[in-house]
């Protein structure tokens, strides 16, 4: 069941054109993200979906209610949807202890202080904080502030959560821990989340479903695995995960197989379901290169950074600098002569000039 529809958004402002024609659906129970470089229209898109901005074009459906539509002049106020939306910036006030910040919600709605209290209990062990009810924010860290917006956005027992870069303010260690904590979160509830970040780790670790973005447009949607093994074009490839871009040869194709010249004569046989032709690009990530003293195309290490689970290599070979990534076991010195081999590629149209 669709809990979010979204289709033909457009939104511009003046002459810019910041969301481009959008459709997208979130599922019940779903944690689907909106992954894309700064200034792509994620954000716009999710404050569209909020009542936050109103569309130039297009529709905005929450379950079965129609909450926007431009074409029938219909927008319903933000305070009026079922919804619950964390900021960038948590948004909890000050002045106020986690109690009050949590129970704010349901006291502009008037509800019996009973009925207040049980749902504010709920909603403070949902999140873990039961034992901080009673500080004020100055008085928290950053994860636990976090956790005090999501329960504020949960005490209003919304058919959807917004996310909007709930976690790039945090450190990297507690962003990592809050990743977890915030997946977990969407399974126990079973509330729907749409999310929107730019960091690719954040997007391929927690979402059952993500869009790429980028000028306004959605690239590709599909499953993190998708993604980043299947990328539709040149850009999700490049900003999905780290990717080696060397210029090659289509040389022949045997169905859905295509010989490629590539790394000054070295030739490989790549599944490609493309039309491509000639000159091409060649694609590989870092894990997808092994290297040995006896690999088929020789290359040098020119820069080796430990990173604790791996080791991260630059090699140069043919002419190109490689990214390598290799188990944390495969040590290899600075300047070494060695040999690489490429265990799979993709392939794109060349660069434009």
């Amino acid at each position: 069941m669709e809990k979010i529809r979204i289709s033909h958004l457009s939104k511009k402002y003046g002459k810019v054109l910041a969301v481009d024609s959008v459709t997208l659906a979130v599922e019940d129970k779903e944690f689907f993200s909106l992954l894309g470089p700064s200034g792509c229209g994620k954000s716009t898109v999710l404050r569209c979906v909020a009542g936050l901005e109103v569309p130039s074009e297009g529709e905005v459906y929450i379950g079965a209610t129609r909450v926007n539509s431009s074409a029938d002049g219909i927008n319903v106020p933000t305070e009026l949807r079922p919804i619950g939306m964390v900021f960038q910036n948590y948004a909890v006030w000050p002045h106020m202890t986690v109690h009050e910040n949590v129970a704010y919600p349901l006291k502009l709605k008037k509800l019996p202080k009973e009925i207040i209290e049980t749902k504010l209990k709920d909603a403070l062990h949902t999140v873990g904080l039961e034992r901080l009810s009673d500080r004020y924010p100055s008085q928290l860290s950053g994860g636990e502030q976090q956790r005090v917006a999501l329960a504020r956005a949960l005490i209003k027992e919304p058919e959807v959560l917004l996310l909007d870069e709930p976690l790039s303010n945090l450190d990297a260690k507690l962003r990592e821990q809050m990743r977890f904590e915030l997946k977990d979160l969407q399974r126990r509830t079973g509330i729907p989340i749409l999310y929107v970040t730019h960091d690719q780790a954040e997007a391929l670790a927690m979402s059952d479903h993500l869009a790429v973005m980028n000028a306004g447009r959605i690239v590709q949607v599909g499953t993190p695995a998708e993604i980043y093994t299947c990328p539709a074009d040149r850009f999700v490839a490049d900003f999905i995960g780290l990717m080696n871009f060397v210029p090659g040869r289509i040389l022949s194709r045997n169905g859905e197989e295509a010989t490629v010249e590539f790394l000054s004569g070295h030739r490989l046989s790549v599944a490609d379901r493309s039309d491509l032709s000639g000159e091409c690009l060649v694609a590989v990530r870092p894990e997808d290169i092994s290297l040995s003293p006896a690999g088929p195309i020789r290359c040098r290490v020119e820069v080796r950074s430990y990173a604790g689970h791996l080791i991260d290599y630059k090699v140069r070979a043919g002419g190109a600098v490689l990214r390598v990534q290799t188990a944390k076991t495969e040590v290899y010195k600075e300047g070494e002569e060695l040999g690489l081999a490429v265990q799979r590629a993709m392939l794109f149209a060349p660069r434009e000039s």
